[in-house]
């Protein structure tokens, strides 16, 4: 039975690294087409499989720590107490329009999952710990 949790739990984890990589390749393909880069291959295979690749220097720092802090302490919950994210769900986000959502933070896995934070996160929530490529967040005018 052991075994059985154990193959469960690593298909899970493949098809989620799957999963963030598709998301990464949409973002990068779709910054290129709409910052008008050259076409020169200049990104190493590791570059398109790393998710701070697209991000600003600060991001990337925040995305690097957070992951340390996980690692060190586990997830955070989505509570608004100390170790929490201060999750907002769907319906309490008034950022979605702006694209300010899990859906398109770093750390959102599809299907509910988050790799920072616990609990079932749906798409169009937001916590406090969005990382969020800068040419997915519309500003309003």
């Amino acid at each position: 039975m052991e075994l059985l949790n154990r193959v469960q739990m690593t298909n899970y984890w493949l098809s989620n690294i799957d999963y963030q990589i598709n998301k990464i390749k949409f973002i990068n393909e779709s910054s290129k087409s709409n910052n008008d880069y050259d076409d020169d291959d200049d990104e190493s295979p590791e570059d398109q499989d790393d998710p701070s690749s697209n991000l600003t220097p600060r991001q990337k720092m925040l995305y690097d720590k957070y992951e340390e802090v996980v690692e060190e302490y586990g997830k955070f919950d989505k509570s608004a107490k100390a170790n929490g994210a201060h999750y907002a769900p769907a319906a309490a986000n008034p950022f979605k329009e702006e694209g300010m959502i899990c859906g398109n933070c770093v750390y959102f896995m599809g299907g509910g999952g988050c790799e920072i934070v616990s609990g079932t996160i749906e798409s169009d929530a937001i916590c406090k710990l969005w990382i969020i490529p800068e040419d997915l967040i519309k500003v309003k005018k």
